[in-house]
């Protein structure tokens, strides 16, 4: 990937999260990643659905792989979701309550009338499942199971993100966590798996 196409994903990442797509517009975008206006229709020639498609697809992994880290990082699935819930209110707080899902805000705006833009969303929505699914899993769920909670959990998390944006508090995110940590104790095994981080440690 070419850095001005990279920079151009990474600012329309930023900017559909915060404003939505109606909201963006391709000169502030061209602006915001530093890029010759030229550049825009270089990369992307059939404009704004095809560059916001892949801005969505690059967002959406760059958030897959985070979840995969609470994953690998916590030994029970219960911490890595409270690190998930954590992880958001600390970029609630700390975009000033402008920074939420990088998809959801996309989602809301346009996925009933574009469907260029409707089917990522709804493709990195499902790797998210999968990955929260995956993780659950691990502790010994059957996957049909742990995908049920997982898109709980997703469901759960989306909700409160929009809640605490509107509200400017992250309130919504702290007092959803604790339901749905509450009812995954009831839910998952205490048995943990193993973390990378004990592994090193056991190695050393």
């Amino acid at each position: 990937m070419s850095e001005t196409r990279d920079r151009l994903l990474r600012a329309g990442e930023r900017l559909f999260r915060a404003q939505g797509y109606s909201g963006t517009g391709l000169k502030q975008l061209a602006s915001e990643a530093q890029a010759p206006w030229s550049s825009m229709y270089h990369f992307f020639p059939q404009g704004k659905e095809q560059l916001a498609e892949q801005a969505i697809r690059y967002g959406g992994e760059l958030y897959a792989q985070m979840i995969r880290q609470c994953f690998a990082t916590y030994p029970d699935p219960r911490e890595a979701v409270a690190a998930i819930f954590a992880g958001e209110v600390k970029i609630l707080r700390s975009s000033g309550f402008r920074n939420g899902c990088p998809v959801a805000s996309v989602a809301l705006d346009v996925a009933s009338t574009t469907e260029r833009v409707r089917k990522p969303c709804a493709e990195v929505f499902a790797s998210w499942i999968a990955a929260l699914a995956e993780g659950i899993a691990a502790s010994g769920k059957p996957e049909e199971t742990a995908t049920d909670l997982a898109t709980y959990i997703l469901a759960s998390l989306e909700g409160a993100i929009i809640l605490s944006r509107t509200s400017k508090s992250v309130k919504p995110l702290e007092q959803t966590a604790q339901f749905v940590l509450h009812t995954l104790q009831g839910k998952l095994p205490r048995r943990a798996r193993k973390a990378k981080n004990a592994r090193a440690a056991a190695k050393s």
